[in-house]
C-alpha cells in the first residue's frame, strides 16, 4: 500500500516554487526589483524553504544502514536531479536553443549558478547526507549518539567540500551555494526527527507557537532594515542572511500550518498549491522557457502600476504555459523519464 503524501509539505513546496517563478519574473520585466520589500521577502524564502523541506522529508525515508541502501538512495537522487540537469542544460538549452555556454562543460562547472544550480546543490547535499547517515548507522550506539555522529560526519562533509572549493574555486560545482544551504537541510532533518516528540510534551505546542511568533518578529524586523540581496559574502553578512531566512521559513511554515490545519487538500486554492508542490521539479526546469513573454519598453519599475501589471501578466502566463507543458510531458512516460527523471 503506497504511503499517503504529506499534503502540507506539498503546499509549502508549491509556495516556494511560486516564489521562485515570481522572483525570476520580476527581475526580467521590471527595473531594479531587488530594491523592493516584496523581493526581499521572496529572496529570503524561496530556496531556503525548498532546502529546509528537503531535509524535513528525510523523516519518511528508509534508514541507510548498508552500502546497498546507500547506493539505492544515491541512485534515486542521481536520477531525480542529475538527469534533468544534464538534459535541460546540454540538450534543451545547449543543442536545441543554441546556447553555446551550456555546451561548454568547463564553463558550466564553474558557472552552475547560470543554470539549474539547485539540482546540483540538492544532489551534493544528498550525497553528503547519505554517506553521513550510513556512517552513523554502522556504529552501535544510542539514537542520540547516532545523530551526533551523523552531525559530525555531515560537518566533515562540509569541510571536505570547502577544501575542494579552496583549491578549485568556490564557484566550482556550485560549492559556495551548496555550503550556504547545507545548514538549512540539516535543520529540516532535525525538526523532522524531533517534531513528534516536541508535540508530545505538555508544553510542546505552546513552545512551537512562541517560537513561530519570535521568528516572525525577527524576520520582519530584519527585512525592514536590511536588503538581504545586497549583502556581501563576508561572515557577518552570511550570518544575517541565513538567520533572516531561517526565521522566515519557520514563521511562514508555522503560521500556514496553524491556518490550514490538516485539510490542505479540501480547498481549491490549496489544492492548486499542492499540485505545484508535487510537480515542483517540472516547474523549476520548465518555467525558464516561458519567462519574459511580454516586455515593456522602457522597462518599468516594480512598484508602479505598469510594473505591477507587467509582473502579473508575465507571472500568470509563465505559470499557465509551464503547467500545461509539464502535464503534456508527463503524459508520455519516455519524455517524463528523460526530461524530469520520473519513473512510472
Amino acid at each position: 500500500m503506497p504511503k499517503e503524501r504529506n499534503t502540507f509539505v506539498d503546499l509549502m513546496r508549491g509556495i516556494a516554487m511560486l516564489l521562485v517563478v515570481l522572483g525570476h519574473t520580476m527581475t526580467g520585466v521590471t527595473a531594479n526589483p531587488q530594491e523592493s520589500f516584496i523581493y526581499n521577502i521572496i529572496w529570503s524564502l524561496q530556496m531556503p524553504l525548498f532546502i529546509l523541506i528537503s531535509g524535513y522529508v528525510t523523516r519518511y525515508s528508509r534508514e541507510i544502514s548498508s552500502f546497498k541502501g546507500l547506493l539505492s538512495f544515491l541512485g534515486k537522487r542521481t536520477l531525480s536531479y542529475l538527469l534533468p540537469f544534464a538534459v535541460w542544460s546540454f540538450v534543451i538549452r545547449g543543442l536545441i536553443l543554441g546556447r553555446k555556454d551550456f555546451l561548454d562543460i568547463k564553463y558550466m562547472l564553474w558557472h552552475m549558478d547560470n543554470g539549474y544550480w539547485f539540482l546540483i546543490t540538492i544532489w551534493t547535499i544528498s550525497v553528503i547526507f547519505g554517506i553521513s547517515s550510513l556512517v552513523s548507522s554502522l556504529v552501535k550506539s544510542s539514537v542520540i549518539g547516532k545523530q551526533v555522529l551523523l552531525f559530525v560526519s555531515y560537518i566533515c562533509g562540509m569541510a571536505a567540500l570547502a577544501a575542494v572549493g579552496y583549491f578549485a574555486g568556490m564557484s566550482f560545482f556550485c560549492i559556495k551555494l551548496t555550503l550556504y544551504y547545507m545548514p538549512f537541510y540539516f535543520a529540516g532533518y532535525l525538526y523532522g526527527q524531533y517534531r513528534d516528540k516536541i508535540f508530545a510534551l505538555s508544553f510542546g505546542k505552546r513552545a512551537v507557537d512562541i517560537t513561530v511568533a519570535i521568528c516572525f518578529a525577527a524576520w520582519i524586523f530584519t527585512l525592514a532594515r536590511v536588503n538581504l540581496f545586497s549583502l556581501a559574502d563576508g561572515g557577518k553578512d552570511i550570518i544575517i542572511r541565513a538567520a533572516a531566512s531561517l526565521s522566515g521559513c519557520i514563521a511562514v511554515c508555522g503560521l500556514l500550518k496553524a491556518a490550514t490545519g490538516e485539510k490542505t487538500n479540501e480547498r481549491g486554492y490549496l489544492s492548486v498549491l499542492g499540485w505545484t508542490g508535487v510537480h515542483s521539479l517540472e516547474i523549476y526546469v520548465t518555467h525558464y522557457m516561458f519567462l519574459y513573454l511580454i516586455v515593456s519598453v522602457p522597462v518599468p519599475v516594480l512598484m508602479s502600476l505598469k510594473g505591477a501589471a507587467a509582473t502579473a501578466v508575465n507571472f500568470a502566463a509563465t505559470l499557465l504555459l509551464t503547467a500545461l507543458t509539464a502535464k503534456l510531458i508527463n503524459s508520455n512516460k519516455t519524455l517524463s523519464f528523460c526530461l524530469y527523471g520520473k519513473r512510472g
